[in-house]
């Protein structure tokens, strides 16, 4: 399960944050650096416990040398259906601004059925959720830093989803929070918040937060804050600048990889 959503700094600063909830209580990210897109990559096997049978897919969040920044979360794993995280890749790939995003998204949904998910997206100028069922999208358009989790508000909540028990209420405390939020450190502050206990944002219940994100855009400049594992642990994230556009060549991208906190990363595009 995962908690995700963005917030507006200022006129040039945006930001898009996820605390990403595994069924293990440590993992390893895999990550696509390329000159024009950079995504932390999906895996369709959050709930299993061995490394070595990890199905990666897609991104799970990212961002494009346009600006545009992108994440998702789950709601239902259902057989035969598309990664969600692709989706948030072909969004970040096919897409300069949240418009063409969510078009190119809902483009895709058309053809075939995906896992059912949310997506979050923000550029510099807007905002858009989008919410996926197998074959049908749903587009949100909020004007105000908005929190998602792991159940939808316009389709409607299933009874079959895969967590019942504590996306409503992780949503409404990590939007109460935010509501009120007006810098980074409140963000993660968010971030490491157990309103709900230990099915807070920071998950220590039947699921685990095994990374924390926060994607900011400022002046141009796009910046990574990632924590590996529980943030309510750490107090420092990592802070490394995504070099994309002319900033990426084969040298900044491997000091990139190099610096990030993981044990598996791949080659640079």
């Amino acid at each position: 399960m995962c908690t995700t959503g963005f917030l507006r700094l200022g006129p040039d600063d945006y930001l898009l944050f996820k605390n990403k909830d595994f069924g293990r209580t440590s993992f390893d990210d895999r990550l696509v650096l390329e000159p024009d897109v950079f995504g932390v990559e999906g895996i369709t096997t959050w709930l299993g416990t061995d490394p070595t049978l990890d199905r990666f897919s897609g991104f799970s969040i990212g961002a494009n040398s346009s600006g545009l920044l992108a994440c998702d979360s789950n709601v239902r794993t259902l057989p035969d259906h598309a990664n969600y995280d692709d989706l948030v890749e072909i969004a970040l790939r096919e897409g300069t601004d949240v418009e063409s995003g969510v078009a190119a998204v809902e483009r895709t949904v058309a053809t075939r059925p995906y896992l059912w998910g949310n997506l979050v997206l923000i550029d510099g100028e807007t905002q858009a959720a989008v919410e996926v069922r197998s074959r049908r999208t749903a587009v949100l358009r909020p004007t105000r830093a908005t929190a998602r989790a792991n159940h939808h508000t316009k389709l409607g909540v299933h009874p079959d989803n895969d967590d019942t028990g504590t996306t409503e209420a992780r949503m409404e405390s990590a939007q109460r929070r935010l509501d009120r939020a007006g810098t980074l450190e409140d963000v993660f502050a968010l971030l490491r918040s157990h309103d709900q206990g230990d099915s807070g944002v920071c998950n220590h219940a039947a699921y685990t937060t095994v990374y924390s994100y926060v994607l900011r855009q400022a002046a141009g400049r796009t910046t990574l804050l990632v924590i590996r594992g529980r943030p309510c642990e750490q107090t420092t994230p990592f802070e490394l600048t995504l070099p994309l556009g002319e900033a990426w060549s084969p040298e900044t991208a491997e000091e990139f990889m190099a610096a990030y906190p993981s044990n598996r990363v791949l080659v640079p595009g």
